[in-house]
């Protein structure tokens, strides 16, 4: 990749310092020769930049757990990206990333800015429709829903093409072809064994799975079981957010007072408990969990699907990749400019998004209606709108209800009333 230097930064100084060492170590360990730096200043970290990646959180942990325990309190499912919790979240940190949009402008005006603030597609909409930067969205749903499809079926997911369509956390894979154009889908879908594996839990019963005839990420949990996953979330007594924000604290603390050759050992036992509890809480009420996971995989994950984006953007060698990008005729059923989750080409020629044609009709209002309330959410956003604000919640499949997304609006709008930055009706 040819990389020159990295440069951090961060608000919260104390993290900076204690992350910049974690990644000094990590950079010893893998022998990479490019210069690292903490930042103090934002503007000297964007400097002559080639990428940046933005990965942000308005409020911090504390919000997150205030975004699901608000939405928990008034019957709905308490999750940091999708729902009413999601909306929360997209409101605070859409501010603050149309003001980074801004500068990277100013600063680095040549900069491809690679995004892992959630919720992605909302972030993607706001910045490709309301900006001048180059943003492509990046989440490892897609990937790991694949490689988990690639195990199910003991198969190398470098060897197989997924057709997938759909937004950020609401995507579909619709066909899986191997490397001599043999469509595995039907096998999978004749299988309940096979279902069953395709999944981290048991999210989607194989009945469902056989009807829909599309594998769904993890994510569409949320909307086809909401009950389910908020019964769940009841039962365990804490959210993930309460649950991350213990792990972090605790991370935080131990790196904090460590050696220099400890760093590492305690960073990836923190990641271990991550990847174990992933998803444990919403699907089981965190009775059940996946020890023993391979760490770092060779295909999915955040860092991968980073790096993977990153060497394809120098390479004359396109790499199929999904990302969240401008529509344009891609996705027909949606507007050309929607931030859309689809496969794209990558290359040192730039980034071509594929043509998928429709959505199945099995998915479609539901697509529809996801992508309003997305719409709608940047409105207030953009606009400060406190009208656009109730309506996203309103369109919100996991809301609905005028009445409950009054009475959520005003309590997020008391929470976050500054961060939200939504005018007085």
């Amino acid at each position: 990749m040819r990389l020159e230097e990295l440069s951090f930064w961060d608000i919260d100084r104390e993290r900076l310092s204690i992350m910049g060492r974690v990644a000094e170590a990590m950079a010893r360990r893998g022998g990479l020769t490019a210069r690292l730096k903490t930042v103090p200043d934002l503007d000297k970290a964007l400097e002559g930049a080639d990428y940046v990646i933005t990965s942000i959180r308005v409020g911090g942990i504390d919000a997150r757990v205030k975004d699901e325990t608000i939405a928990l309190a008034h019957g709905l499912v308490g999750q940091e990206t999708v729902g009413a919790g999601g909306f929360a979240c997209a409101m605070r940190n859409l501010a603050a990333m149309l003001e980074y949009a801004r500068r990277i402008e100013r600063v680095a005006p040549k900069a491809t800015v690679i995004n892992f603030t959630n919720p992605v597609g909302i972030i993607s909409q706001a910045i490709l429709n309301h900006s001048g930067v180059r943003i492509l969205g990046v989440c490892d749903t897609p990937l790991e829903t694949f490689e988990s499809i690639a195990k199910a079926l003991d198969r190398n997911p470098f060897e197989l093409t997924f057709d997938y369509l759909g937004l950020n956390h609401l995507g579909w894979v619709r066909s899986i072809r191997d490397a001599q154009a043999t469509e595995l889908l039907p096998r999978i879908l004749a299988s309940p064994d096979l279902i069953r594996k395709c999944y981290r839990h048991e999210l989607f019963p194989v009945e469902f799975i056989q009807k829909l005839a599309l594998l769904p990420t993890e994510y569409l949990y949320f909307y086809y079981f909401p009950k389910t996953a908020y019964e769940n979330l009841q039962r365990s007594g804490k959210s993930r957010g309460q649950a991350v924000a213990a792990m972090n604290a605790k991370l935080l603390e131990k790196l904090a007072r460590a050696s220099d050759k400890d760093l590492i050992e305690i960073y990836e036992n923190y990641l271990r408990e991550r990847n174990a509890s992933y998803f444990s809480i919403e699907a089981t009420a965190g009775e059940k969990r996946k020890d023993n996971q391979e760490l770092y995989s060779e295909f999915s994950g955040y860092e991968r699907i980073a790096l993977l984006l990153l060497e394809a953007l120098r390479s004359e060698r396109p790499r199929l990749i999904p990302l969240t990008v401008r529509n344009l005729n891609s996705l027909e059923d949606l507007d050309s400019n929607d931030a859309v989750e689809l496969p794209c080409q990558v290359s040192s020629s730039g980034v071509q998004v594929l043509p998928v044609g429709r959505a199945p009709e099995a998915v479609l209002p539901l697509l529809l209606r996801v992508k309003e309330y997305e719409r709608l959410t940047v409105r207030a956003a953009v606009e400060h709108s406190r009208e656009s604000a109730l309506a996203a919640l309103v369109k919100n499949p996991l809301v609905a209800r005028p009445e409950v997304a009054r009475e959520v609006l005003a309590e997020y709008i008391g929470a976050f009333g500054a961060q939200m930055k939504l005018q007085a009706a």
